[in-house]
């Protein structure tokens, strides 16, 4: 009898790992990937001149030219937007120089809608490896369960990313933001790893190809790459001096503080350069041409500061736009970020970040959480800024801080399993319901729209509401795969007696 308990005991302990945590994030991952899809079979082909001007990139990069911004697009699809300039010329060409080879070819044999599909193919999968990746940095920043009352962070990360409306919606369109996500979330990793466990040459290496790859994608960015290079520096001046593994760290942090920069000068430095010389600037916008054309007012900075709307649209960054900015921002992101600062609260006398009573107070883990803040606020300043010198405030740019964010609201909805296994599998269900239910009003609403601007176009409602149900189905897979991780330990035999 003893046996035969002890051998339940084990299988229950297999299946609550494989249905636990280990299977979350590719459920999480496929939920990403069908929800991206979705926009991807909703909206029509150059629905908007941004993706228009995105494909038109790849394609005179195929060609073996950069565009330039006066010059225009070389596409002209016979429906849909077409910009009267080149408004994505400013961009760095890494991510545009992976969709050539894919949308080259089509465009060159005159399949030019099916090119833009390939785009969109290639940002679904982004959007799929985004979820991989933020579990990945969110167990190198924060390993543990301790600080959640038994709930691990990397599993919950990724179910709020997959289950986040601006993934979803730039993942299902030709836009370089969820590369720039990728790779950005990767350097946040990268990091932390070596906050927490040192900074070895491989991770200095690491850090210093990923910063490059993070500025041949988008100039934003740097924010990531300096606060993350920063963060990483103080982490090796407040290492323990009688560690014997710090031998070599300054020499580890000279060259991380000279190989960053020189790096991204050797790969996209002339990029910088030819921006100054087109237009003056290193961005290489065109405020001018913006504001007489489009309609952009310039503001006082502090009006824009002061303006809650502006704040609410920028911030609604896990919602469709269904479920007002407003509602989606106060219960999808304040209500998880107010719940995580209690958690805090409540330990500061006690385990915080995975400290345990009494202990040494986890430095790596508050210098890792500071630099998530940082890289949001100091983002958030230049989206501020941005605007009021007429620019529109746009959820998407966040994505670019994905990795902290979704911590956050990670920790929150993680917070709930303190109480009891059945708070945290009702507050996580009741957080993915609300942006799934936003697609679902979102497809309802505009997908009758849009097939009425292209009639015959290549869109498939039908398709979409399967996808829209696959994903449905995959969260709440992953939601009861966590509920089920929690569950207590079954008697062994020993006890059982």
């Amino acid at each position: 009898m003893r046996r035969l308990l002890q051998n339940g005991a084990a299988r229950a302990a297999r299946a609550r790992a494989l249905l636990g945590g280990g299977a979350v994030v590719p459920v999480a991952t496929a939920a990403a990937v069908l929800a991206a899809l979705v926009q991807a079979l909703v909206v029509p082909p150059f629905h908007t001149g941004d993706e228009t001007a995105h494909l038109d990139y790849a394609v005179q990069v195929w060609t073996g030219h950069l565009p330039v911004f006066e010059e225009g697009v070389t596409l002209a699809p016979h429906v849909g937007s077409v910009p009267p300039v080149q408004w994505v010329a400013q961009h760095p060409p890494l991510y545009y120089l992976l969709l050539a080879p894919l949308v080259g070819p089509l465009v060159e044999h005159g399949h030019l809608v099916g090119a833009l599909y390939a785009a969109r193919a290639l940002n679904v999968a982004l959007a799929g490896l985004l979820v991989v990746v933020v579990a990945w940095a969110a167990r190198r920043a924060f390993p543990g369960t301790a600080a959640t009352g038994g709930t691990p962070i990397a599993p919950v990360a990724a179910l709020v990313v997959g289950a986040t409306a601006w993934v979803a919606r730039v993942g299902g369109s030709a836009y370089n933001d969820v590369l720039a996500a990728v790779v950005a979330t990767l350097l946040f990793g990268v990091a932390a790893s070596a906050v927490r466990s040192g900074l070895t040459w491989r991770r200095t290496a690491l850090l210093v190809v990923v910063a490059a790859l993070c500025l041949g994608v988008r100039l934003h960015t740097m924010v990531m790459v300096a606060v993350m290079v920063a963060v990483v520096l103080a982490g090796v001046l407040l290492r323990d001096p009688s560690d014997p593994s710090r031998r070599g760290d300054r020499a580890r942090a000279v060259v991380l503080a000279l190989g960053v920069p020189g790096a991204v000068a050797a790969t996209t430095g002339w990029f910088w350069l030819r921006n100054v010389r087109l237009t003056g600037s290193v961005t290489g916008g065109h405020p001018d041409w913006a504001a007489e054309n489009l309609d952009r007012v310039v503001r006082p900075v502090l009006d824009v500061l002061l303006d809650g709307g502006i704040w609410v649209r920028l911030l609604a960054v896990f919602g469709h736009g269904a479920v007002p900015d407003a509602v989606g921002v106060v219960l999808l992101l304040a209500v998880p970020a107010l719940l995580a600062l209690l958690g805090v609260l409540r330990r500061s006398r006690g385990p915080a970040l995975g400290i345990a009573p009494g202990a040494v107070p986890d430095l790596p883990g508050v210098l890792i959480a500071a630099a998530g803040a940082g890289v949001i606020a100091v983002t958030l300043v230049m989206q501020a800024l941005y605007t009021a010198g007429g620019g529109s405030p746009h959820p998407r740019y966040l994505l670019l801080v994905v990795a902290p964010l979704v911590l956050l609201v990670a920790r929150g909805l993680a917070e709930l399993g303190v109480h009891s296994n059945r708070a945290m599998t009702a507050g996580l269900a009741a957080w993915c319901v609300i942006p799934l239910v936003d697609q679902a009003v979102w497809i309802a609403v505009s997908a009758p729209r849009y097939a009425g601007t292209w009639p015959d176009g290549p869109l498939s409602v039908g398709g979409a509401w399967i996808a829209w149900a696959g994903a449905v189905l995959c969260v709440a897979g992953a939601v009861a795969g966590l509920s089920v991780a929690r569950l207590p330990a079954p008697l062994t035999g020993a006890r059982a007696e």
